[in-house]
């Protein structure tokens, strides 16, 4: 038992840095909440439809212009029921000059508030598709920076499995020398020493590899250097799959998007409904500015449409079954959180008690590999018995690396499902 401790404790030092960390992964999560350029395109998004909702509310509003205008006309009185013996049917051509400012203001145009409604709904939307993103973007960062520490605790194993290798074929040479060995001996614990640095020079690969996945997600430059500091799991509460829907942004972007279809709905049963426009304009009417007189036009306009060849109705029917379809998203969703959040409940538990059992075994193949040794330093076994052990003891080191990093996967993989990944550092 005091080797199976020690030999934990001596595990837990393999997968700490070994330099001190610069980058922890809160860090690394801030920055790419505020550097990913997918995360920022999301939130422009955002902003540009804020943009087009205004757009669409200044229909709502008083509209002015200003034209300004210098023509020659003629004009055709008989066209118009004007005949006179011995004057002309068409006079002109002569100047015309108009000049005036001109106001119109909708009055009622039910309809069009509706799609400003609608407009206002969809930014809503936009918005909660950006924090999903960033749920999403998080979530990534923390697979991606358990990915690297756990190739770098694999590189670190490695190389400590190397020195032990390098000692073995030492002493498996000075029993060649002894003439208590055979040169089998020394081939096989050579190709036991070039097996252990491969691993380590792959899992130095993999960690670098993983770096600059790491960097790009969180919208990092390449040349940054990045040192990773160990985690720890934290616990997280149990949550029902309703509280996780109302944590979930993916959800209140659902509901953004049915208040939206829901006003596109109404918007288009509106649009039987009367609209009703002012207007006015005073200006200058002339040949030249010199001899021009003022005029003006006040009135209001009404349009109501009579027939329009079923396109209202067909419009209607149309926003209908784009609610329906909404609504099937929402179930969707709905059973997607479900499967998520019991996925992770047991995946998690699963690998907590994977975790215990591989470190358990893993101190168990150190014990042996040592037992090993020291026999046949006595000349009671063969080489190959200490071959076989290092063989176990490379391969229960890596499952207890990887079931540690599982199950640190397993407890953000829950914290997604719950709506709310930062929760996966609650407590560090």
């Amino acid at each position: 038992m005091r080797r199976a401790a020690l030999f934990t404790t001596l595990l837990t030092m393999v997968m700490l840095p070994a330099a001190a960390a610069d980058w922890s992964l809160q860090k690394t999560l801030e920055h790419a909440a505020t550097a990913s350029p997918a995360l920022q395109q999301a939130r422009l998004r955002a902003l540009e439809q804020d943009s087009q909702a205004l757009v669409t509310r200044a229909g709502l509003g008083p509209q002015v212009g200003i034209s300004l205008s210098q023509s020659y006309q003629t004009s055709n009185l008989q066209g118009i029921g004007i005949t006179f013996p011995g004057v002309p049917s068409r006079i002109g051509p002569y100047r015309v000059m108009d000049a005036r400012p001109r106001l119109t203001q909708t009055v009622l145009d039910m309809s069009l508030l509706s799609r400003y409604r609608a407009e206002r709904a969809r930014a809503g939307q936009l918005k909660e598709d950006a924090a999903a993103l960033a749920e999403q973007t998080r979530l990534a960062v923390i697979d991606l920076y358990l990915q690297a520490l756990e190739s770098g605790s694999r590189a670190r194993a490695a190389k400590a499995r190397e020195e032990t290798a390098q000692a073995v074929w030492k002493q498996t040479l000075d029993a060649e020398e002894a003439g208590t060995g055979n040169k089998l001996e020394v081939v096989r614990a050579a190709q036991r020493l070039e097996s252990e640095r491969t691993a380590g020079v792959l899992a130095k690969r993999d960690r670098e590899v993983l770096l600059t996945l790491l960097k790009k997600t969180a919208g990092l430059e390449q040349a940054e250097t990045v040192e990773l500091a160990e985690l720890v799991a934290g616990e997280l509460p149990a949550l029902t799959v309703e509280d996780a829907l109302k944590a979930r942004p993916e959800m209140r972007a659902l509901d953004a998007k049915g208040r939206a279809l829901e006003a596109d709905r109404v918007a288009v049963q509106r649009e039987r409904w009367p609209r009703v426009t002012a207007f006015g304009d005073f200006g200058a009417l002339g040949a030249d500015p010199t001899d021009a007189v003022s005029t003006y036009t006040v009135g209001v306009s009404v349009q109501i449409p009579v027939w329009t060849s079923g396109r209202i109705s067909n419009e209607v029917k149309a926003a209908a079954q784009r609610i329906e379809q909404w609504e099937q998203e929402k179930r969707a969703l709905r059973l997607q959180v479900s499967q998520e959040l019991t996925r992770a409940a047991l995946e998690r538990e699963a690998a907590a008690e994977a975790e215990k059992l591989a470190g358990r075994a893993a101190a168990a193949a150190r014990e042996v590999l040592e037992l090993s040794r020291l026999r046949y330093g006595a000349g009671l076994t063969g080489s190959l018995d200490v071959a076989t052990a290092q063989g176990n003891l490379a391969l229960a080191e890596e499952e207890a690396i990887r079931t540690r990093y599982q199950s640190l996967t397993a407890a953000a993989r829950m914290a997604a499902a719950q709506g709310n990944v930062m929760a996966f550092l609650s407590g560090r």
